[in-house]
């Protein structure tokens, strides 16, 4: 009984101890280097700016992940029915409470902060490898002419494996196209 006794504690320790080392090399599915941004904004009336994105993703994406163009002053992520082909449409555009968890704790860690979430509006792309072209629209938050200052799209991969949390954010500053479309 003392053999069997001492086979059961030293099984157990060894399973947890296991358990414990593959817990601790957990990676997330996909990394920050496996998605590349790019993007320009532009005013196009006195109270709308058009952003063109690209977003490349070099592994496929399973778990949930949002992409959020923020520009202070701006709110209301629109794409317009009358692209071609060439340009991807989310189906829907919204916002995530645990996404926006995870890039407040970002915006946090970076010295940054947002005067408000509320007005956080995303959408996701496609799960697969590729390239996604994306042109939508902002409005000012008041109906004025608002500056484009400090326009950034993030793309946030809230990623969750037993139990560790793999969530990651990255970041990529747009360009401001100073021409003025009328």
């Amino acid at each position: 009984m003392r053999k069997s006794t001492i086979f059961w504690i030293t099984g157990v320790t060894i399973i947890l101890l296991v358990t414990l080392l593959i817990y601790s090399y957990v990676i997330p599915s996909v990394s920050a280097q496996d998605v590349v941004m790019a993007g320009t904004i532009r005013q196009i009336d006195t109270d709308v700016v058009e952003v063109e994105l690209e977003i490349t993703r070099k592994r496929e994406d399973k778990d949930q992940h949002m992409v959020y163009p923020v520009v202070p002053g701006w709110e209301g992520v629109t794409f317009t029915e009358e692209q071609d082909d060439a340009w991807y449409m989310p189906s829907s555009v919204g916002s995530s409470y645990l996404d926006q968890v995870i890039l407040e704790k970002y915006l946090k860690a970076q010295g940054k902060t947002m005067k408000s979430t509320d007005n956080l509006i995303g959408f996701a792309i496609p799960d697969e490898i590729g390239s996604y072209k994306l042109r939508l629209t902002l409005r000012s938050l008041d109906g004025t002419t608002q500056p484009l200052e400090n326009p950034v799209v993030y793309y946030v991969h809230n990623e969750h494996l037993l139990g560790k949390d793999l969530s990651w954010v990255t970041s990529e500053n747009l360009e401001i196209n100073k021409e003025y479309s009328e």
